[in-house]
């Protein structure tokens, strides 16, 4: 899945070669086992080396490696597929069913991050984070979930970190920044208005900027500093609204990680422990 999804999510920074490449393979997935490189080329309408470089700018070593991938990737499908249908067929919702389902396409997306994110922009991101002396966190919808926890996490690590679900709140809260801020923006499509306002002040005032968005070109991952990404599948309407706040917090959770790394004070997260059993005894 994770091959097909990248595919997909960069679509639109392909140049027309790459496109029909990219177009085939997602129209012909099934059959790519059986295509050499050279098949693929000719297919296409292409070079051979043009293959290679569109493997590469992928991600892979060489053309071998995509189709192992673009293979895992089909038998992934049909599995999910065969689940979906298996369920439909039953009267009543098999629990160990869906269970499965989910479990399979959530390995599938938090696998990914690796893949699309590389290891310095995750580094670069923490660093941002760990020398900060504010952060205003936003996210609305669906991805403001995923910036409440993102909060409490930071707030865990002794960092003051801002939150406000009013984009207008928000965008007063942006004026208490100053160059020495982060602002990290949480949004699945990268489009939103209210996020995009907010990005806008904050190149205005030289404020360091945070964008976690789709796999995909989009407004908010151009205007940020540091752009990481988790995947947006094409999974049934049910799934993929779960797994990409899911493969949002993970990515999250991977920048909380990498802070408790490097600040070393598990004293606070045992001071919060104990904050959080004091309000669950009352």
């Amino acid at each position: 899945m994770v091959c097909l999804l990248k595919i997909r999510g960069m679509l639109e920074q392909m140049s027309i070669i790459e496109r029909k490449l990219a177009d085939f393979i997602l129209d012909n997935a099934h059959l790519l086992r059986d295509y050499s490189s050279q098949q693929l080329a000719d297919a296409v309408g292409t070079s051979q080396s043009s293959v290679v470089k569109f493997c590469q700018k992928l991600g892979y070593k060489g053309y071998p490696d995509l189709k192992l991938a673009v293979n895992e990737a089909v038998i992934t499908a049909s599995t999910l597929q065969r689940s979906d249908s298996h369920e439909q067929g039953q009267q009543q919702s098999d629990i160990k069913t869906l269970v499965e389902q989910l479990q399979f396409s959530l390995h599938s997306h938090l696998r990914g991050i690796l893949e699309i994110n590389d290891e310095k922009a995750l580094r670069d991101a923490s660093d941002c984070l760990l020398q900060t002396d504010k952060v205003l966190i936003a996210g609305f919808g669906q991805s403001g979930i995923v910036a409440h926890d993102m909060q409490f996490r930071l707030l865990q690590l002794g960092k003051l970190a801002l939150l406000h679900t009013d984009p207008a709140i928000a965008l007063q809260l942006a004026s208490t920044l100053s160059q020495h801020s982060v602002l990290l923006l949480i949004s699945e499509s990268g489009q939103n208005a209210d996020l995009l306002k907010l990005a806008r002040f904050a190149r205005q005032r030289q404020i360091r900027i945070i964008s976690l968005t789709s796999f995909k070109t989009n407004a908010l991952s151009l205007a940020a500093d540091i752009a990481l990404y988790a995947l947006s599948g094409d999974e049934n309407v049910r799934l993929n609204a779960l797994l990409v706040q899911l493969a949002q917090q993970h990515l999250c959770h991977i920048l909380y990680l990498l802070l408790c790394q490097r600040q070393n004070n598990d004293h606070l997260l045992e001071e919060s422990s104990k904050l959080l059993d004091l309000l669950e005894q009352q």
